[in-house]
């Protein structure tokens, strides 16, 4: 193996994972960052967003002398790699502001040493390669380097098996030097290496990421048919995955759609670079616009059994991005919930993993960790994320508790349970049917 010296800019979920991942496999890493809190809790072992195995893997190379975290940009020039792992942020409305990327750059480019090479992983708008690449020889018209993408490809709550046992890598180099340096980071993991351009590794991510929303909001559409015509949806993706042409693996799931702004961010960077170019992309904006639609249907579907929900008390059991996480940035259960209060609603929240005074800064509904003290007395009881707690759920318990016994599974992950759910004594609703 050959071991690198690896300088990470970026060390939130990204970074975290990938420093931690990096040295795990041999490379000696040094994450920088400007949080000076970030870098002690870091230097503790402490991550800024928990992944499982991630405290382990801090604590192990830390003792080894593998891994190190510092705010000092100037270590840069000690190091071979650098390698931009920033989570890219997006405003509400799913659009990239590479500013934080830029300034990290900025700051290092200075202590680049000949030879050295760029690494980037974050999300990136197509195009961006080559804005980092003219920058560096902008500002250091003599330097030499080497740079690829490698479009990251971690799952919340599944980050760090998902780096260290990845189905394949994708690698966007324009040079044989940048494509070597690449080879022989990733080597230990003994992956699948999928070679290309940078620019086609930056399409790459667009069109994986625009792939799945729109299996997503194909599936949802699909879903809103057959409630109006009397068939299950279920039902249909199962006929549609015995088909060879789509596959058991295909990714159709009826919900609430995507939320979070990871899959958002490149259904609108593939719009952002169409209307530059004069193009029309219909199906991927349709997938986007589908997609803002799906916050309105609980409150439809409810009012549908209710009439109105003023003074109903609704618990909703899930309340952060997605299951296996405690983020609640662009949580869409929150802003599903603020739709419920609009309306009258009085409402509680659920989550195994939220963090309660974080949940306390979002909204103004009592929070409680445990599923069955949120449900007590409630009129409707919400399955937001398909967190596998719920899967196992005291479905009788939960009749007893409620003052209604009413379930809507807004994701249908308790669709095996159904005869089980409906013989507890609980109405159960769900999509697409």
């Amino acid at each position: 193996m050959h071991a690198h010296r690896i300088a990470i800019l970026g060390l939130w979920h990204l970074g975290e994972t990938y420093s931690a991942c990096l040295a795990e496999i041999g490379h000696t890493v040094t994450g920088i960052d400007v949080d000076p809190l970030l870098i002690e809790n870091l230097n503790n072992s402490v991550p800024p967003l928990e992944e499982p195995g991630l405290r382990e893997l801090l604590e192990r190379n830390r003792e080894a002398g593998r891994l190190s975290y510092t705010t000092d940009m100037s270590v840069v020039a000690s190091h071979d790699v650098v390698w931009i792992a920033f989570d890219t942020p997006v405003d509400d409305h799913d659009d990239v502001d590479l500013s934080i990327v830029l300034s990290a750059l900025d700051r290092a480019i200075p202590y680049l040493q000949g030879g050295v090479t760029i690494a980037a992983s974050s999300q990136l708008p197509a195009g961006t390669s080559r804005q980092i690449a003219d920058r560096i020889r902008s500002a250091r018209p003599d330097l030499t380097f080497h740079y690829f993408y490698s479009p990251e490809n971690l799952r919340l709550g599944d980050a760090v098996s998902g780096f260290m046992g990845p189905g394949r890598i994708v690698i966007g180099a324009d040079t044989p030097a940048a494509l070597q340096v690449a080879g022989e980071l990733f080597e230990p993991l003994n992956a699948k290496m999928a070679t290309m351009s940078a620019a086609s590794a930056e399409m790459a991510k667009h069109a994986m990421n625009a792939w799945l929303a729109t299996s997503i909001s194909f599936t949802n559409d699909i879903a809103d048919v057959c409630e109006q015509v009397g068939a299950d949806v279920e039902e249909v993706i199962r006929a549609l995955k015995s088909e060879p042409r789509v596959g058991e693996k295909a990714f159709l799931f009826a919900g609430l759609g995507f939320s979070g702004g990871t899959l958002g961010r490149d259904l609108r960077a593939l719009s952002h670079a169409a209307e530059k170019h004069g193009l029309s992309i219909p199906v991927i904006e349709s997938a986007y616009r589908k997609n803002l639609s799906r916050d309105s249907i609980v409150v439809t579907r409810l009012r549908k059994e209710w009439g109105s929900l003023d003074r109903k008390v609704i618990a909703l059991l899930g309340v952060t991005y997605k299951a296996g996480t405690s983020t609640l940035r662009r949580s869409q259960p929150l802003a599903i919930e603020a739709s419920l209060r609009s309306v009258g609603a009085l409402t509680r929240l659920s989550d195994p993993l939220a963090i309660p005074e974080e949940v306390a800064a979002l909204s103004p509904s009592l929070f409680f960790r445990e599923p069955y003290s949120a449900v007590e007395g409630a009129d409707i009881a919400l399955v937001m994320t398909p967190t596998r707690d719920y899967r196992n759920l005291d479905f009788a318990r939960l009749a007893r508790s409620m003052k209604t016994p009413l379930l809507f599974d807004t994701c249908n992950i308790l669709v095996p349970a159904e005869e089980k759910i409906r013989s507890s004594g609980l109405r159960y609703l769900r999509i697409g049917v």
